[in-house]
């Protein structure tokens, strides 16, 4: 084996075990999220369609069944991404309607597989298939890209800058980079894709530092030298309390920082200044604070409910949200919080006080 097969071996093995690793990490980690689980299965998928390419350049007789479980998965990888970009651009969103590919699009690889597996059908799965399965997955690709344009202005109206999204334009960034590799293999040949995941992965592992990062620091920043005077500052914050006590506009799901800038009658980047550069917190927080205490007299109340219809009358859209959310103001998950229950005042009282 000469030194430059060496080090192209050596970069796509550190791809795919770059991939086990980030696979563990988002399946398992907790408190876990379904966008978690489909980037987790959606790199592995990507790292057996990767393998596949590695064991073939370097040795082009091994088994058709390897040959087949490559496509196959790369089959999967354009469903999985359309479904981990849907879950994150729109969250508020509560059916998993947008689920279906995945189901179908297991069951046909199935079906495929066992009546015209590769081994036997060579020459379909080098034209037909390989040609379906590629075309496919950029369908899924620039579906995936029509809901990043979407979610654009969401961001626009004033919406609360998240750590998923440099994750999510990573991903999304590296599938089409990948799909170009493999589109134009004769050009830039197979170990082009290896590479190309490694880099991708590097760009997840650094997305993961700045997901430790806290989420306020970007949204603060544009506000350094534009101080509000102080009696406006009061003004809103004595407004914004109000609403919270007498509305209880943190109940709806969907509330946003537009949404709630109408609601209060100021602009959305007044809004986020006095809770970023002001209250020294960020939307999500905020309104997380309220969910929380409004959890909290509920279970204090000793109500019967499921912690899922606990979640929900709470104004939380999921239950991973919920968890993480009591968690962050309480230091405690709500189980163990219900069973110390400790004595609170009754109302709607100011969490940020």
């Amino acid at each position: 084996m000469t030194v430059s097969d060496q080090l192209l071996l050596m970069f796509s093995a550190l791809g795919a075990i770059n991939a086990w690793v980030l696979v563990a990490y988002f399946f398992w980690r907790q408190p876990g999220q379904l966008s978690d689980r489909l980037l987790a299965l959606m790199l592995l998928m990507l790292s057996i369609r990767v393998l596949k390419s590695v064991l073939f350049y370097f040795n082009p007789d091994i088994t058709k069944q390897i040959l087949q479980l490559g496509l196959s998965a790369c089959w999967l990888i354009g469903p999985l991404l359309y479904a981990y970009c849907h879950n994150i651009c729109w969250p508020e969103h509560k059916s998993s309607s947008y689920l279906w590919p995945l189901p179908v699009a297991l069951l046909l690889m199935i079906v495929v597989g066992l009546g015209w597996p590769y081994q036997h059908n060579a020459q379909l799965w080098q034209t037909l298939l390989y040609q379906l399965i590629n075309y496919s997955w950029l369908g899924w690709i620039l579906l995936s890209a029509l809901l990043l344009w979407q979610h654009q202005t969401k961001l626009m109206a004033g919406q609360h800058y998240t750590t998923q999204l440099p994750m999510l334009l990573s991903v999304f960034s590296g599938n089409l980079l990948l799909w170009a590799a493999y589109y134009f293999a004769s050009y830039t040949s197979y170990i082009s894709g290896a590479l190309t995941f490694s880099f991708l992965l590097y760009v997840a592992a650094l997305t993961i530092y700045l997901k430790r990062q806290p989420e306020n620091t970007i949204a603060q920043e544009p506000y350094a030298n534009k101080k509000l005077p102080a009696d406006e500052v009061l003004v809103l914050q004595q407004q914004l309390e109000q609403l919270m006590q007498t509305q209880l506009l943190f109940l709806d799901a969907n509330l946003s920082l537009a949404k709630l800038s109408r609601q209060l009658g100021c602009a959305s980047p007044k809004l986020s200044q006095l809770l970023n550069d002001n209250l020294q917190t960020s939307f999500n927080d905020y309104i997380n604070a309220y969910r929380i205490e409004f959890a909290r007299q509920l279970i204090e109340q000793q109500i019967p409910l499921k912690m899922a219809d606990l979640a929900e009358q709470s104004g939380f859209n999921s239950l991973s949200t919920f968890y993480a959310a009591f968690k962050k103001v309480t230091l405690q998950t709500p189980a163990r919080y219900k069973q110390q229950l400790p004595e609170q005042n009754s109302g709607i009282i100011n969490p940020l006080s």
